[in-house]
């Protein structure tokens, strides 16, 4: 078995169980998902997917459609459990993604694709650290840091391939995913700072 083999297996695998605890932590009223941002993250992760797939990777891919399944698991259930409310930001954030899809049809690029999903995921994001800002019980950190992981192993899954495009997925989501844990523990360090 090659090292890339084994990667992609690992990263799927914690991919999976990453979704599991943030799954577990919505039905333990824990955690409480953006609807919007979920959706978003919904179309975003389909479209990684597929323009990582059509553009060459294969074992670097599993990642993404781990997550897809994982996001459309959480968005449905953001539906009953999840925070509602959106503001002209989110729509915005959600108009975007739209166009991304559009933007990505038209031109037939992946490469294009997967630079943009990169804006739309710092944008999606922005809107869980704001969320977080507010409310910084309102999301476990531990899901993340398992994505965080899952994405050292996607990474090592393109070692046998020259740097490009397939890579700028996987490093992003690791330094999106660490970036998110990072505001998680800042916020919540902070609020309980300033009940002291």
């Amino acid at each position: 078995m090659s090292i890339t083999y084994i990667a992609a297996v690992i990263s799927t695998i914690l991919g999976i169980y990453a979704s599991i605890p943030y799954i577990l932590a919505i039905l333990n009223g824990k955690t409480k998902p953006h609807q919007l941002s979920w959706l978003v993250f919904v179309i975003m992760n389909g479209i990684v997917f597929l323009s990582q797939y059509l553009a060459g990777g294969r074992g670097s891919v599993l990642i993404t459609l781990t997550f897809f399944i994982g996001s459309l698991i959480i968005f449905l259930l953001s539906l009953k459990y999840g925070v509602h409310d959106s503001s002209r930001w989110d729509r915005l954030l959600f108009t975007f993604a739209l166009f991304t899809i559009a933007v990505w049809i038209l031109t037939k690029s992946n490469e294009l694709a997967i630079w943009l999903t990169v804006l739309i995921d710092i944008a999606a994001t922005t809107m869980i650290v704001l969320k977080v800002k507010s409310a910084p019980q309102s999301e476990d950190p531990y899901p993340w840091i398992i994505g965080s992981l899952a994405y050292v192993f996607t990474c090592l899954t393109l070692i046998d391939k020259p740097l490009g495009i397939l890579y700028v997925r996987p490093l992003y989501g690791l330094i999106g995913d660490a970036a998110l844990v990072g505001f998680i523990y800042f916020w919540r360090f902070k609020t309980s700072k300033t009940k002291i």
